[in-house]
């Protein structure tokens, strides 16, 4: 959302970002949130700032569409580069994930 009316569940990302969850996602966590939507945000700001010409931005993110029995949080952050990344025309490094076969997991190194 460009110019959003902030609301006072908006989570301040960084100066002028802004993030809004609606609820409840139930297998999103506040911690998750932080420790991985967040985080690819605040990764990306300076570039978010070259394309909206420092104006006010807020991510909305209405759900989250994945089979919890298949949920990785780590993934969350992945996600989020790789969706601003396409809305943004931005270039990305690659992220090394491997599967962890014993755990049936995989490890995003991030």
């Amino acid at each position: 959302i460009r110019e959003p009316t902030v609301i006072d569940t908006d989570k301040l990302v960084m100066k002028n970002i802004y993030l809004r969850v609606d609820s409840p996602i139930y297998f999103l966590s506040e911690d998750d949130i932080d420790k991985y939507i967040i985080k690819a945000i605040k990764e990306l700001s300076s570039s978010i700032y070259d394309k909206v010409n420092e104006s006010t931005v807020c991510f909305h993110i209405k759900s989250v569409d994945t089979n919890p029995i298949y949920f990785q949080e780590e993934g969350l952050y992945c996600a989020m580069r790789g969706w601003l990344a396409q809305n943004y025309g931005l270039e990305l490094a690659s992220i090394n994930i491997e599967l962890d076969e014993e755990k049936g997991r995989f490890i995003f190194n991030i």
